[in-house]
Order: C-alpha cells, then sequence, then structure tokens
C-alpha cells in the first residue's frame, strides 16, 4: 500500500507532489521548503563492497592487540573458560560456550571467544615442549 503523497509518474517511478497544507485529500501534508540533498557522509562505505568495509583487522590493530593482550593477560572469565576446556570431562566445550555465553550475551560472542581460548589452549603445550627441547639442547 503506497503512500497518497507519491505519485507515480508513467514510468512507475515515484514522484513527490507539493502538500496542501490540508490534513486530508489527494495532496495532504504540512508544507515544507525542499533540502538539497547532499553526498553521502557514508561514501567510503557505499563505494567499497560490503565484503570489503567488513574484513579482517590489518596489521597495525593486530599488533596493538597482542601487545595488549601479553601486558595484560587474560581476564578472570578467560582464565576460567581456559579451566574448563583443560579440565575435560562430559563434553568441556559445551559448558565453555554456556559459561562464555553467561558472560558475553550472546551465543555467536561465546563460540568466537571459546574458539580463541581453545587456540591458546592448544599453544600453551607447544612453547613448554619448545622450552625444553631448548634447555635440553643447551646442557
Amino acid at each position: 500500500q503506497q503512500s497518497p503523497t507519491i505519485r507515480r509518474s508513467a514510468d512507475n517511478t515515484p514522484r513527490r507532489t507539493k502538500m496542501s497544507g490540508i490534513a486530508v485529500g489527494a495532496n495532504k501534508g504540512f508544507i515544507v521548503t525542499k533540502r538539497p540533498l547532499y553526498k553521502s557522509s557514508r561514501k567510503w562505505f557505499e563505494a567499497k563492497g560490503a565484503k570489503e568495509a567488513k574484513k579482517q583487522p590489518g596489521m597495525r590493530v593486530k599488533v596493538v592487540r597482542s601487545v595488549v593482550r601479553q601486558t595484560v593477560g587474560f581476564a578472570p572469565y578467560e582464565r576460567r573458560i581456559m579451566e574448563i576446556l583443560k579440565g575435560g570431562g562430559g563434553n568441556p566445550q559445551k559448558r565453555a560456550w554456556r559459561f562464555a555465553k553467561n558472560r558475553l550475551g550472546t551465543h555467536s560472542r561465546a563460540k568466537k571467544k571459546v574458539v580463541e581460548m581453545e587456540r591458546v589452549v592448544s599453544a600453551v603445550p607447544s612453547k613448554k615442549k619448545a622450552k625444553k627441547a631448548t634447555t635440553a639442547t643447551t646442557k
């Protein structure tokens, strides 16, 4: 159902008509002065495809995040997620998802965080093995 203030021209494109200032009728509506349309401030977003605009973080962002992670460490809830994943038991990943969802609010954020914590947990043993190998070769 189309608005009565929009008329269709011969090629079926919408064409605005002047408002009459009367509340009823074909040209109903408050009389306003048309403002000129400026180029969108979001033209950079429209020019790039949506795929390119929502891409992975750049190198600078990755470096900054890694430095912050090294200096600050993990939040208490992140450490708890790692404990749950290390602990095993009946489906630890599901328990980690549930815990992360309670803390983060949405299922998708929880899944993303659990994957990140799984990477950290799996990377820790390989670092310990590398340290042991270097100490064994130096002795």
